[in-house]
């Protein structure tokens, strides 16, 4: 699903923004119905895959049916974090001995 995410940032005033937009069909393979928490799981997988360490806040996630989208909205915060471990995303197809 991560192949068919498109990625929108901003920043304003130091807080920086990010929307998901999926594909309709593509969201629905996997999840049965619009949740906070999926969406959740979902940004936190796109950001370990691009290994973004952001901190997430205010995530929610919406349907938008006449562009045939599922968009998720959320800040990411990225000062006073401490560094993050990067670790390999399971479709990294990395071999670790």
């Amino acid at each position: 699903m991560l192949d068919f995410i498109r990625e929108t940032r901003a920043v304003k005033e130091g807080l920086h923004n990010i929307i998901l937009e999926i594909p309709e069909e593509t969201y629905m393979t996997f999840y049965n119905e619009l949740d906070d928490e999926h969406a959740r799981d979902i940004l936190t997988q796109y950001l370990k895959y691009h290994q973004d360490d952001a901190r997430t806040s205010d995530v929610k996630i919406e349907h938008n049916k006449n562009a045939h989208t599922v968009n998720i909205y959320a800040n990411l915060h990225y000062l006073c974090n401490e560094k993050t471990s990067q670790e390999p995303f399971a479709d990294d197809n990395v071999h670790l001995l």
